[in-house]
């Protein structure tokens, strides 16, 4: 009888340790999925804008608030304007800050887009030798 149950016993725990790597497979495979990445969208267009103003976080971080925000099937990537690939054809606009200014490139970035707004800036980058945020605009 003893021996019966030790069968059962450890046909039991094997099932359920069965069960339960599956069931944590399944849950890794929805994780690599809901993962942002920048090839998430082919043709992507701007959808809706997320976070605080000014946004301090990477485009990893503004996908995973986009998705939280509006949905998983509503958002194929997030991208932070404050990054140096934020322009592809960038020229000079203006300046923004102290000088010399002492922040990061990010931060310089978020000064020019609260002096100047989101849509008139697409970088901000700390140049020169006596450090000058200068920001950027698309080119026209």
């Amino acid at each position: 009888m003893a021996k019966n149950l030790s069968s059962v016993t450890f046909t039991v725990l094997l099932l359920v340790l069965l069960m339960a790597s599956t069931e944590i497979l399944k849950i890794e495979a929805m994780n690599i999925k809901a993962r942002c990445l920048p090839q998430g969208c082919k043709n992507a267009t701007f959808s809706e804008e997320c976070g605080p103003e000014p946004f301090t976080g990477s485009n990893n971080d503004c996908c995973h608030c986009c998705v939280a925000k509006y949905g998983r099937e509503a958002v194929c990537k997030g991208v932070a304007r404050c990054l140096p690939q934020g322009c592809k054809n960038a020229t000079f606009s203006e300046e923004c800050g102290p000088e010399p200014f002492t922040g990061s490139n990010n931060d310089c970035c978020h000064c020019c887009i609260a002096r100047y707004g989101r849509n008139a800036v697409c970088k901000g980058v700390i140049e020169g030798p006596d450090k000058h945020c200068h920001c950027y605009k698309e080119r026209a």
